[in-house]
């Protein structure tokens, strides 16, 4: 069957598809190449400028790995499953979580680019791929008639919508903890093992991204319970799962939050907050076409474009203002500065229930030393105007930042996608049951690391430093927040 090949730096090369290039060459994979894996990071780690696009491809790959082994490469199952590893990200907007952060939650879709990615799918995908299609030669073509064939064991009339309502469907099994979305996007799937890989290889900190996935893929199973197909993994590569596991709780404290990392994505939250209303983000959801022209470098742009020529009323101006501003600080590294740094666990309920409350009392209790020092003696004459501005813009000045919780090990992440752990006689067993059993391993699991940070816009580090406005009161944890 005719393909192409795609050169990558983790896998040597990508097999390419007929179905799978007639999707890659339309505008909704091809705008993936302009939108960041790793917004903020690129602060702390130069090296990580790839792109969804890139990961995309990658997933893609191991999507098919697993699926070759589970259900063979002349299985449908094997292009639907490419197919979706594909496609995943499709729905991601620019500098993508922080879009989602923003502009998908202040719009109403709860589950983010997740959620839009079923609209590219169903209503713009299949009329793109048709348009490439009638454009292509006819050998193409029919290559591209042979993959359908193989894939839906006939070639109905709109087979581009047909494929693509069946890769959606892949995803939707994520409600019922189908085995096929469990390969692409679960616990072990093919997109957290890609971007543990990739993202710590680009990071320069390849050390974090040992995951055994050959050994993970080929002890993978289809079994079933209560009548139900489950995906499942023999019980001797647990030490492996941990393995990968372990990689993705490093990059994540150490690359995706680290503090300066933060800093820059905070910061593109800010700009693409205030560039909601003057670019008008809310009618790119609504026109799918205009959606397509969203990428990291078209709102900076758009931004910049308005506040040099001046094309905004006066209701927008603070907005365009603002977002413009930060995005000239972004530019040459001005960033937020962390002034507040707190991790801690808690046993027996959820750590981000009081995250936020303990940045509003820190930051409650600061501005109270200010107010304070103000009406002392002890502030010099050369510093009260300092103080005064600082406290008139205090709430503006300073940002509760609360990231993801972070955990080695949760077992409740496998119970949700119903993924299994069985043993050579293919007698199932969750994770819970599994820890019940092998005791050793809990004390790698359930507690969850916390970070609660406060960040300056303006650097009044020295400042906050020379009258210890910063509490150091002991933290104490209590569930009455």
């Amino acid at each position: 069957m005719y393909y192409k090949v795609s050169r990558d730096p983790l896998y040597s090369e990508i097999f390419m598809y007929p179905l799978e290039i007639l999707a890659t060459d339309t505008s909704v994979v091809q705008r993936l190449r302009y939108l960041s894996q790793l917004v903020g990071s690129q602060m702390s780690y130069p090296s990580a400028t790839h792109t969804r696009f890139s990961h995309s491809l990658g997933v893609m790959h191991v999507a098919g790995l697993y699926s070759s082994h589970l259900f063979g490469s002349e299985s449908p199952i094997f292009r639907l499953s490419r197919l979706a590893g594909l496609l995943h990200d499709a729905g991601h907007g620019p500098f993508s979580h922080q879009f989602d952060d923003v502009v998908y939650s202040h719009f109403g879709y709860e589950e983010g680019h997740d959620q839009f990615r079923e609209r590219l799918l169903v209503e713009k995908l299949p009329q793109l791929m048709k348009e490439k299609f009638d454009s292509s030669e006819e050998s193409f073509k029919k290559s591209v008639l042979e993959d359908v064939e193989k894939t839906l064991g006939r070639v109905p009339e709109n087979f581009c919508l047909t494929i693509m309502e069946a890769v959606n469907g892949i995803f939707e099994g994520e409600k019922k903890g189908d085995p096929l979305f469990n390969i692409i996007q679960g616990p072990l799937g093919a997109d957290r093992m890609d971007f543990v890989l990739r993202d710590s290889y680009f990071s320069g900190v390849r050390y974090y991204g040992t995951v055994p996935m050959d050994r993970i893929i080929r002890n993978s199973a289809i079994l079933k319970i209560n009548g139900n197909d489950v995906l499942s993994y023999n019980i001797k590569t647990v030490d492996d799962m941990y393995t990968v596991l372990f990689g993705r709780f490093m990059m994540y404290k150490n690359v995706y939050f680290h503090k300066t990392s933060r800093a820059a994505d905070m910061m593109v939250q800010d700009f693409l907050n205030h560039s909601i209303a003057p670019l008008k983000l809310g009618h790119y959801l609504e026109d799918l076409d205009e959606f397509l022209k969203l990428t990291d470098d078209f709102v900076i742009h758009q931004i910049e474009f308005m506040h040099d020529l001046k094309i905004y009323d006066d209701k927008m101006r603070d907005d365009v203002e603002k977002a413009y501003m930060t995005i000239q600080r972004l530019k040459v590294r001005d960033l937020w500065k962390l002034i507040v740094e707190i991790p801690y666990t808690t046993t027996g309920i959820d750590p981000g229930s009081v995250s936020r409350s303990l940045g509003d009392e820190i930051l409650k209790k600061m501005k109270k030393n200010l107010e304070t020092l103000i009406a002392s003696t002890k502030i010099e004459d050369t510093d009260i105007d300092v103080a005064k501005k600082l406290f008139d813009d205090f709430d503006d000045t300073f940002v509760i930042d609360t990231p993801y919780k972070l955990t080695l090990f949760y077992p409740d992440e496998f119970l949700s996608t119903k993924v299994y752990i069985h043993n050579d006689a293919n007698d199932l067993m969750t994770f819970e049951e599994f820890e019940k059993k092998y005791p050793t391993y809990k004390l790698m699991s359930g507690n969850m690391l916390q970070l609660v940070r406060i960040y300056s816009k303006q650097d009044v580090r020295t400042f906050l430093k020379k009258y210890n406005l910063i509490p150091t009161d002991r933290l104490e944890l209590t569930t009455r927040w």
